[in-house]
């Protein structure tokens, strides 16, 4: 009995840990050299890894062995969808204070022609919000998008709120950021490629 009890904990860790790290069983066989076949059986509970193989699990995922073995397996603090509504509610909340300086300036300041630039401030800023949530959940695509959007809204908000002669020579900053945006998505795209070690 205890050893079914072992070998249900095992599965049930084992399946929490791949699909944090983002994993399919066939990507995981691959990191391991082992069959799609085993990583399911080993799920299954229908067998377990040997210790050698818990090893390079626990230093994949970043946990301990007796994490992988334990018969407390981790709980979720988010379901999957949650983390993009909570992104999107951090967000929401710099819409909302774009809103309330352009409202708040409105009323008591009627005079300032430039109101409406807290719109434009709110991109850049919102998307540094949406790249801190991307970054945790591993999503390199978004966040390079995200940063191009960082930069370039920056850039878009300082031209628009400065009259000074040549304030568009500023675009010319964001032509080398972009590069090395671009850069270093394609070195975290090629660093996933290879296994941890």
């Amino acid at each position: 009995m205890e050893e079914e009890k072992l070998k249900e904990s095992i599965a049930r860790n084992l399946l929490f840990y791949r699909t944090r790290a983002k994993l399919t069983q066939l990507e995981l066989a691959e990191k391991l050299n082992y069959s799609d076949k085993s990583i399911s059986k080993w799920e299954r509970g229908e067998g377990v890894p040997d210790i050698f193989i818990l090893c390079q699990l626990s230093q994949l995922y970043g946990v301990t062995v007796n994490n992988l073995i334990s018969d407390k397996t981790p709980k979720r603090i988010f379901a999957k969808g949650n983390k993009d509504i909570i992104s999107l509610l951090a967000s929401g909340l710099v819409w909302l204070a774009a809103v309330l300086c352009y409202v708040l300036l409105g009323i008591f300041v009627p005079s300032l022609s430039k109101t409406w630039l807290a719109f434009v401030y709110a991109v850049p800023a919102s998307a540094i919000v949406l790249l801190i949530f991307n970054l945790i959940l591993k999503r390199n695509l978004v966040s390079c998008l995200l940063a191009s959007l960082i930069f370039w809204g920056i850039i878009l908000s300082l031209y628009l709120s400065f009259a000074v002669d040549n304030i568009w020579l500023l675009f010319f900053i964001g032509i080398p950021l972009q590069i090395l945006t671009l850069l270093w998505f394609l070195l975290i795209k090629r660093l996933k490629k290879f296994p941890k070690i």
